[in-house]
């Protein structure tokens, strides 16, 4: 279950050199994913990657058009308000991802592999920390009345579970796909598809992951 995330308001780096929201939400699940993956049981493991209905933000930074656009992966050419932008980019990266790992799978004849990508709903969790929904102890205030508001209209942190644990649990799940938070399939934007991008995201992250990522 790859679900560890983040979002900064501003462009930062990490230790390694990448933007922090790249490295965090897409490049380091590669990276495990990757290390893990001779250890996974061959008679039946499943891949389960959180994404979030903000892959839709993805644009390229020239045309405007949805899509990933490979020249931004660390925010090089744009960040975006807060870094929805950027989360956006990375969130669209976890589909691309899921696809390309399950066609490779599929290639390899590995059929004990279900790979699957997510969008757990809009809960509760630390991710608002930054933003104008923020919780704030003053209830008095234009932010408090707006947190409150936001937080009594949205998903329980366990709430936004439910999607994960279905997939988890459920004896028959579709390989591949991306769910809702109602835990159905979803039906994904052509550039959501793009096998072309997603096998280019698979070889740009080995190369800066410096791993090679073998599946078989």
């Amino acid at each position: 279950m790859n679900n560890a995330g983040a979002i900064t308001k501003s462009r930062e780096f990490t230790k390694d050199g990448f933007e922090r929201t790249f490295q965090s939400n897409h490049l380091g699940p590669f990276l495990l994913t990757s290390l893990l993956f001779p250890y996974l049981n061959r008679n039946g493991s499943r891949i389960i990657n959180v994404s979030s209905c903000a892959h839709e933000l993805a644009r390229s930074v020239k045309t405007g058009k949805p899509g990933l656009d490979m020249e931004n992966l660390n925010g090089e050419l744009s960040y975006g308000a807060d870094g929805w932008e950027a989360y956006g980019n990375t969130k669209l990266e976890n589909i691309l991802f899921t696809e390309e790992l399950q066609r490779r799978a599929d290639a390899a004849e590995l059929t004990w592999l279900t790979v699957v990508a997510l969008h757990p709903g809009v809960a509760g969790i630390d991710i608002w920390r930054d933003t104008y929904v923020a919780r704030s102890n003053d209830t008095m205030s234009i932010q408090g009345m707006t947190s409150k508001l936001f937080y009594n209209k949205i998903l329980s942190t366990e709430e936004g579970a439910n999607t994960q644990v279905m997939l988890a649990a459920e004896r028959e799940i579709v390989k591949g796909k991306y769910y809702d938070e109602y835990g159905r399939v979803k039906k994904l934007a052509p550039f959501a598809q793009d096998q072309t991008k997603a096998r280019e995201l698979w070889q740009v992250s080995e190369s800066l992951s410096q791993c090679l990522f073998n599946v078989e």
